[in-house]
């Protein structure tokens, strides 16, 4: 098929733009399903938008009408994590029309903690403690609230009271929370791409998080820290460029690998695309995985002109919404699209 006859489609949201500007570099027509509300921001970059779908809300993307319309366009929409929000995942698997580039099968493993942590254990990362039981807290953990939020409520505690207290202030029930070791180090959130075309894992870029006042915090002198004893929160506002030491990445390289085999055996055919494994350095440099996202994350719209792991397999800028739109392009020229799409 050619790639003149396709459309890239996604959320107006996380990584719109650079997934815009992918598929136009690439030749694609392009497809926004926009909010009412984000119509004049989305607006400022028309030049990288096609078609616009207009809706009150993200859910609507699953309704007749706007899956209606993005079949007629022939279009391949790309996920990621507002799609995982805002859209339910039963809907997502079994009553969506329209292509979904990547195995969308494998979104219900990223938002389920215990299917998360299943799937890190049989590619064999090194992962914090979970506790299944709150009474057994004895050290720092970090509660975690269900779905793609951004860090978006999560707290820290250190003892059983601690965790309770504040899920009664949250009004959250101990049933749906996740409760982790927090590993005290350096975060890092790697950006993979595996193509099922070739068979390669490729390393596109990295970042840290910048999460509110959890990293505001060291701005406070302590005797006021303990004083005001303010609430952490750990919304993401922005993300920040990090390059590890050389001699680290050859454990990246196994624990991408390592995942992309496990998804293959667990939830055929696997990774498809970007991929993400988020973790953190510990005084002994050792890293222990927490997450992983089964699709572009974020910390890639640093990279929009490239980063430097990308500048050492290309010789043009690639950005993560670039490199999906050359996946696509390459299928479609290859007559090998249904290896990328679900």
């Amino acid at each position: 098929m050619s790639p003149s006859k396709i459309s890239i489609a996604t959320l107006g949201s996380h990584t719109a733009l650079q997934i815009l500007k992918g598929a136009k570099d690439e030749g694609f027509k392009t497809v926004l399903v926009c909010l009412k509300s984000r119509l004049s921001l989305y607006g400022r970059f028309k030049k990288l938008i096609d078609e616009i779908v207009v809706v009150d809300s993200f859910a609507e993307t699953a309704s007749s009408e706007v899956q209606d319309k993005l079949l007629s366009l022939n279009a391949i929409l790309i996920p990621h994590g507002s799609l995982i929000e805002y859209t339910d995942l039963e809907t997502i698997e079994k009553r969506f029309k329209v292509p979904i580039f990547g195995n969308k099968y494998i979104l219900r493993w990223e938002a389920d903690r215990n299917l998360k942590e299943r799937l890190l254990r049989e590619a064999g990362a090194r992962t914090p403690r979970v506790y299944t039981n709150i009474d057994e807290v004895d050290g720092v953990v970090i509660v975690k609230l269900p779905g793609a939020k951004g860090g978006r409520g999560y707290f820290l505690a250190s003892k059983p009271s601690d965790v309770r207290k504040k899920l009664e202030e949250l009004k959250i029930s101990e049933d749906h929370v996740f409760v982790q070791e927090y590993i005290l180090g350096v975060t890092s959130y790697i950006h993979f791409f595996y193509s099922p075309l070739t068979s390669e894992l490729e390393l596109i870029s990295m970042d840290r998080r910048y999460e509110t006042n959890a990293d505001g915090l060291g701005r406070l002198p302590a005797h006021i820290q303990v004083e005001t004893s303010p609430d952490l929160s750990f919304l993401v506002v922005g993300n920040i460029p990090i390059v590890l030491r050389e001699s680290l990445l050859e454990e990246v390289f196994r624990i991408g690998e390592g995942l992309v085999e496990a998804s293959k055996k667990l939830i055929p055919p696997g990774f498809i695309g970007p991929f993400c494994i988020e973790g953190a350095y510990d005084g002994e440099g050792k890293f222990y995985v927490f997450e992983f996202s089964a699709r572009i994350v974020a910390g890639t719209n640093i990279y929009i002109y490239g980063s430097p792991y990308t500048w050492l397999i290309y010789d043009e800028p690639m950005s993560m919404g670039k490199r999906i739109a050359r996946e696509i392009k390459r299928a479609c020229e290859e007559g090998k699209l249904d290896l990328l799409i679900t």
